[in-house]
């Protein structure tokens, strides 16, 4: 098409600002390639700070499977990372929680010490008795009591709230994922062969003498923007696989 603007131009089948838009169309095309190009090169530079030297590697084989299922994830929500912290204080909260329960009961303890002292005086042996007798529970004991099993309740009221919030989140990223691969499912099917189609359709008017370069160039536009756009849908697709593959510990 380049090749034949010139032509039809001197013969005054085309105006001359046609060869100038077809200029500034390849232009923006030179900007999206560098955006790309600097995207790369973005990208392998965050990869180089976990991997070093082998981020400019080139990759090898297939990419590790991503799908998703949406009752596996739901069913390995209990085991999401963030709540791996609150069985350990849970425990900790129990425990001082029977610590104070125990202090409440009387307890004693007795001692034997022998005592080997110098020549000048007589070996000593010593015996201690003590007793531990609670008084005043309502005062002492039970507040602590109390304010140890509120702790246990707080910790685990945190970890109910952690789940909900999580469980909040995981569907709304499976409702997502669904919109994406409907949406990329779309373009790929139907979306990139109608981009196509009114691509040779403006072009064949414009070589027929029945159509103007602008419409020829929205028409590459479209299609181009429609490629792009479905690349984009795939990393968006992968970029919330990976998460949602990611969530669940392993054991």
């Amino acid at each position: 098409m380049c090749c034949k603007t010139p032509s039809r131009i001197a013969s005054g089948k085309a105006m001359p600002a046609e060869r100038t838009m077809a200029r500034q169309d390849a232009l923006a095309l030179a900007d999206r390639r560098d955006d790309a190009q600097r995207d790369v090169a973005k990208a392998r530079a965050a990869l180089r700070r976990w991997v070093g030297p082998r981020a400019d590697e080139a990759l090898e084989g297939e990419p590790p499977p991503l799908a998703v299922q949406d009752d596996e994830v739901r069913a390995g929500l209990h085991r999401h990372a963030e709540l791996l912290p609150y069985a350990a204080m849970q425990a900790m909260a129990q425990a001082e929680a029977g610590e104070a329960e125990a202090e409440q009961r009387g307890d004693w303890a007795w001692e034997v010490v022998y005592s080997r002292r110098g020549a000048q005086y007589g070996d000593m042996v010593s015996f201690q008795l003590s007793f531990d007798l609670p008084w005043q529970k309502a005062q002492r004991q039970q507040p602590q009591i109390a304010a140890r099993l509120k702790d246990v309740q707080r910790v685990q009221a945190e970890r109910d709230e952690t789940v909900r919030r999580h469980g909040e989140e995981v569907e709304g990223q499976l409702a997502e994922l669904k919109a994406l691969e409907a949406q990329r499912s779309r373009l790929e099917g139907s979306g990139q062969a109608l981009a196509a189609e009114r691509v040779a359709l403006t072009l064949a008017s414009y070589e027929a003498g029945r159509g103007d370069l602008a419409a020829v160039l929205a028409a590459r536009r479209e299609a181009i923007e429609t490629r792009l756009r479905l690349i984009e849908l795939d990393n968006q697709r992968a970029a919330l696989q990976v998460r949602l593959r990611t969530l669940i510990t392993e054991q």
